[in-house]
């Protein structure tokens, strides 16, 4: 059984919200007529957007309202650590009328609703899994009926058994692993250390860990290792075939490899 991650894992859902950004910006400096960097722009969104993440508590799920009154306040000069605790105590001190934001955020939701494209060896490592039999089964703690949508467009229907929608937490990881049948390996296969990677480790999982091309800072110091990390999705199934092949040593030496062996631990 392979649990697999939707978002950054089979999917670029952050190339999405990286043009979904862009554009917020640009409707923001259209509203208040003030040009932020030339630059770096998407670094400089996201330096609020980190910043309210680690504040809120629905984490990067927070109301995007914020995100709007903290890029006018710094647009205006205001630090963005300061610009955050403003934005978030008194939204309406951005000085950016509340039926701007209301328009700028509605067609933030729009840019961000759109279909993302699939990552590399997507394709190839869910027909792998399916050529040996495996159960493959997504899981987000987002939209099930969003991340249905998307395996629809992108007709992968055939290679997905299940799909469920549920927290990531030790715990769910660990009932995941009494549904098993008897002698039935399980791995995990996500993009993100903290919600994807540790709870399934301290479950006792095996994890494959795919970097995303956005790394949270907070990713960065998360501390977990996984059992396996790739560079793709296909390169994550092939190490996933070599440790069900008995008859195939999984390091072998002189193999060209697209995927490194960690240790496990927390």
């Amino acid at each position: 059984m392979v649990l697999i991650d939707a978002d950054n894992t089979l999917w670029d859902t952050d190339g999405v919200f990286a043009e979904a950004q862009l554009g917020l910006l640009d409707a923001v400096e259209h509203a208040v007529e003030l040009t932020g960097p030339e630059v770096d722009r998407l670094e400089f969104v996201r330096e609020f957007d980190q910043e309210l993440a680690q504040r809120h508590h629905l984490g990067l799920r927070y109301p995007t309202r914020l995100l709007i009154d903290a890029l006018t306040l710094g647009l205006r000069g205001v630090d963005f650590q300061e610009a955050v605790r403003r934005a978030w105590s008194n939204g309406a001190d951005s000085g950016l009328g509340r039926a701007v934001v209301a328009n700028i955020e509605s067609e933030f939701f729009a840019n961000i609703a759109k279909q993302p494209t699939l990552l590399v060896g997507v394709v190839k490592g869910l027909r792998d899994l399916a050529s040996i039999g495996a159960t493959s089964v997504v899981f987000t703690e987002g939209s099930r009926k969003r991340v249905m949508r998307t395996i629809e467009s992108h007709q992968l229907g055939e290679f997905v058994d299940r799909v469920f929608e549920a927290p990531k937490t030790v715990r769910m990881f660990e009932r995941v692993k009494k549904l098993a049948t008897v002698g039935q390996s399980i791995y995990v296969i996500g993009d993100q250390l903290t919600r994807d990677i540790r709870p399934a480790n301290e479950a006792g999982v095996k994890t494959i860990y795919i970097p995303g091309g956005f790394q949270p800072k907070w990713e960065l110091q998360a501390g977990s290792l996984p059992t396996f990390q790739a560079r793709s999705f296909d390169a994550a199934v092939s190490f996933v075939l070599r440790s069900e092949d008995e008859a195939r040593p999984a390091n072998g030496a002189g193999e060209n490899r697209d995927y490194l062996r960690v240790q496990n631990r927390t």
